[in-house]
């Protein structure tokens, strides 16, 4: 199994983000910087009927200009804050590596823009399976949609978060990715692993929207569903890694 981040691509578009922030906090310096000029230098006087429009402009140009100036930071911070990998998911595939063979490809800290971030996905023969990776510890219950989580004190209450949800989501955006690419007919499926040690992690599945698992049962599980699936042509799988790699 190939066992891949685009890490390169991941690079390659934080340097384009950090050049548009870069070009974009220019601009807004440039008219930050019209403003206060007009401040300090008053092309207009109060005499003057046009006065009060003057102040307007000026006063929008210095407005504007920080507001551009604001936006260009919030690009470069998260430019520069993007995820180069997933610690979880690659455990995740280092587990999996040496029991599946090279027509498998896992892909990690998948960003793109149309799908958003996914932790990782499993491309085979099968088709794709989106990952949902979680490192909590700790009691949790699971139903349909809706997590639960026990307190020290025994009591169960609202995890907080939903990976069934996210996993939801995350399925849908690589279904339609790979819709606008022709790939509209693969199957794309979904599961929930949780890497701690069972030992430190209770699992009360009831009815699951998205199937759950442990990392260290994570082989069997798949074993006993996606791995028994239909498989698709080579050149599909290759078509498919393609897209999600890009």
């Amino acid at each position: 199994m190939r066992n891949v981040a685009p890490s390169r691509v991941i690079s390659r578009r934080t340097n384009q983000l950090v050049t548009i922030a870069f070009l974009v906090g220019a601009l807004g310096v440039f008219l930050a910087a019209v403003g206060v000029l007009m401040i300090i230098v008053p092309l207009d006087k109060p005499v003057h009927s046009s006065y009060p429009t003057y102040v307007f402009v000026r006063g929008a140009f210095v407005g504007i200009g920080a507001i551009i100036v604001m936006s260009a930071v919030g690009m470069a911070i998260r430019a520069l804050t993007y995820r180069k990998d997933n610690d979880l998911a690659l455990l995740a595939g280092r587990v999996l590596e040496p029991m599946l063979d090279d027509r498998f490809t896992f892909i990690r800290n998948i960003n793109r823009r149309d799908i958003g971030y996914v932790d990782a996905a499993l491309v085979g023969p099968p088709g794709v399976l989106v990952l949902r990776i979680v490192g909590d510890a700790g009691a949790f219950a699971n139903e349909g949609v809706n997590w639960l989580r026990q307190n020290a004190r025994g009591d169960w209450l609202p995890a907080g978060f939903s990976p069934t949800l996210e996993d939801i989501a995350d399925v849908r955006k690589v279904r339609e990715t790979l819709a606008k690419a022709s790939l509209g007919d693969v199957p794309v499926y979904g599961l929930i692993i949780f890497t701690q040690d069972p030992s430190r992690v209770g699992l009360t599945i009831n009815n699951p929207q998205v199937p759950v698992t442990h990392l260290v049962t994570l082989m069997p599980t798949l074993a006993a569903s996606y791995l028994a699936l239909p498989e698709l042509d080579i050149s599909v799988v290759n078509a498919i890694v393609t897209v999600l790699y890009e």
